[in-house]
């Protein structure tokens, strides 16, 4: 038994692109549900220095989160990331004081959370840093902040110019 291909009804053509135009919105609609419930955040990592006011000049090691998306979240951790292959992890402990808000952090619709920790003049925080988890080149152009939200959504953000070459700058020394 064969089929005439010539003889099913195939219907019009504005059956066809009808059809396909309500499966395009369909899918568009559905995109766009899924998109609005996401939780975006941008940020960055980088040295700052606080200058001005009463109190003395400090450097800090600073990460700065913004909530662009719709959906509000929790930031319940902030960790890092180095390595490309064999991944190592790290915590950082985080409290409320006067650069930080501390951990867990509500963030909502184009609120900031921000934390900071203090260098003093040999910058100890950098060299704990780069003695014990950060301690090859390699490390520093792989190391990733790391926002984790309470929705179980990981952010990373790469450490600004300034602060990764103080790091290859503190690696370089320890090496040399």
């Amino acid at each position: 038994m064969s089929i005439n291909w010539s003889a099913v009804n195939w219907g019009s053509v504005a059956d066809w692109v009808s059809g396909l135009g309500s499966l395009s919105a369909a899918i568009v609609a559905l995109y766009l549900a899924r998109w609005s419930q996401s939780i975006r955040l941008r940020g960055y990592c980088g040295l700052r220095l606080v200058v001005g006011g009463d109190g003395p000049r400090e450097e800090l090691v600073f990460i700065n989160v913004t909530n662009i998306g719709t959906r509000s979240t929790i930031v319940g951790n902030l960790g890092m990331r180095v390595g490309l292959i064999k991944k190592r992890f790290a915590i950082i402990p985080m409290v409320k004081d006067q650069y930080s808000v501390g951990i867990p952090y509500p963030i909502a619709d184009g609120q900031q959370a921000h934390w900071a920790m203090p260098l003093d003049e040999k910058k100890t925080w950098l060299r704990e840093l780069c003695k014990d988890f950060v301690v090859t080149p390699t490390d520093v152009r792989t190391l990733r902040i790391q926002i984790h939200t309470t929705h179980g959504e990981t952010f990373n953000i790469r450490p600004e110019r300034p602060l990764r070459d103080a790091m290859l700058a503190i690696i370089s020394n320890n090496h040399g």
